[in-house]
């Protein structure tokens, strides 16, 4: 092989690992899928992947000289669309349906991809997440909505934090103090509002619930750097996330002369929770960039998740309920990946949101701090990582009974 030839390969290889990590594919995945890429195209490497860093290793097969090349990259992002895209090209490369020149071609269409949804969609789903999750704690009427209108507010700040750097390094305490500032000024203004359930409300959609559960499956697959990167990074930010929100409710108890004793209790509408779920899990495809041919998978995803969960808690406790709900759409999603080669990541995350218990992680430091708990079922620190660990142990035996692709 030439020099050229072998920078060629090269140069394709890191691009794609970029792109790959850059829309959410987990460690343990895409090493994998850069090792199978790399001997196809005539060479041999080694990778290793974490939430910050690439490192690509390449040789020539019979060489003991090796190419070493670190990239610095940022956590990353869910892009389904994109993601989808990204796993096409691979399963090109890898029956040789392209060639290197079509590859850099792809790869530079798939970066330029638009979102399958409009921006118009994309702020009315920040709303509705905040909405349904609302009504999905027990809120009343006042406060639902009043969560719609802060998840709009975490929106126009997500908006702004593209265009400035300094607010996207403060994104999501500024978004909680502001949420939780404005939300006690209402309160005390008379407006009967549940302020802890309207703050949880407005930035469920940055609580990491779905990053601790990719740690935790990182770790269990021995990728120990990648998994405790991605844990540390979650853990830090639900910090920034409560102590925003902290300082927002001090600042509305000096200013606005704001008493927790305000709280308005919670109710239970059992049979809108099924209507919030339905609405949860179709803001989920808008929040994830899903295209519009794997929608409706993806929203059945989301309802046996939780029709997954709810059975298990039923028949073996709640700590367990993650378990059967995590086997269930696991088994679901490689299924699905199988017949349509795709990666099981599209139909499993909208499942997987479901049974995280990322909010209960934020609900238990209220605990821990105040002593007193903001919604009905809120549950130690010990019971929170059981029910994480269960969803991994969940998605281990589903890979066990329908094997995915390595490389999906």
């Amino acid at each position: 092989m030439t020099k050229t030839e072998f920078n060629r390969i090269r140069r394709f290889v890191i691009r794609l690992g970029k792109t790959l990590h850059e829309y959410g594919t987990p460690a343990h995945r895409l090493e994998g899928i850069l090792i199978d890429t790399t001997r196809q195209l005539g060479l041999e490497g080694a990778f290793l992947v974490t939430p910050t860093s690439l490192t690509f290793v390449f040789w020539e097969r019979g060489s003991d000289e090796e190419l070493t090349y670190v990239a610095r990259v940022y956590p990353n992002t869910i892009d389904l669309n994109r993601l989808a895209a990204a796993h096409q090209l691979v399963e090109q490369v890898l029956a040789g349906q392209v060639t290197l020149d079509q590859g850099f071609e792809r790869l530079e269409e798939i970066n330029k991809l638009p979102s399958p949804y409009s921006d118009w969609l994309d702020f009315l789903t920040w709303g509705s997440t905040s909405l349904c999750f609302a009504a999905l704690c027990g809120a009343d009427i006042v406060t639902t909505l009043g969560a719609m209108f802060a998840g709009w507010l975490a929106y126009f700040l997500s908006v702004w934090s593209i265009r400035s750097k300094r607010v996207e390094e403060m994104l999501e305490p500024l978004a909680a103090l502001l949420i939780a500032l404005i939300g006690s000024g209402f309160s005390v203004l008379g407006v009967k509002l549940n302020v802890p359930i309207l703050v949880l409300s407005g930035i469920i959609i940055f609580i990491p619930g779905l990053t601790l559960t990719t740690g935790l499956r990182e770790l269990a697959a021995r990728h120990l750097m990648s998994g405790t990167a991605r844990v540390m990074d979650a853990s830090m930010t639900l910090f920034k996330l409560y102590f925003g929100t902290l300082l927002g409710l001090a600042l509305g108890t000096l200013w606005w002369g704001y008493s927790s004793s305000q709280h308005i209790a919670l109710v239970n509408y059992n049979y809108l929770h099924y209507l919030a779920v339905l609405g949860l899990a179709a803001s989920l495809l808008v929040t994830f960039k899903m295209n519009r041919r794997d929608a409706f998978w993806g929203l059945l995803s989301g309802c046996i998740a939780y029709l997954g969960a709810l059975l298990g808690s039923h028949w073996f406790g709640a700590h367990l309920g993650g378990l059967v709900g995590a086997l269930i759409v696991g088994v679901y999603a490689n299924l699905y990946s199988l017949i349509r080669n795709v990666p099981t990541n599209l139909v499993l995350l909208p499942g997987l949101v479901f049974l995280v218990p990322g909010s209960k992680v934020y609900v238990g430091l209220n605990s821990l701090v105040f002593g007193e708990n903001i919604l009905m079922n809120s549950m130690t620190g010990v019971q929170v990582f059981l029910i994480f660990m269960s969803i991994v142990a969940g998605l281990m035996f589903a890979n066990a009974i329908v094997p995915p692709k390595q490389r999906l």
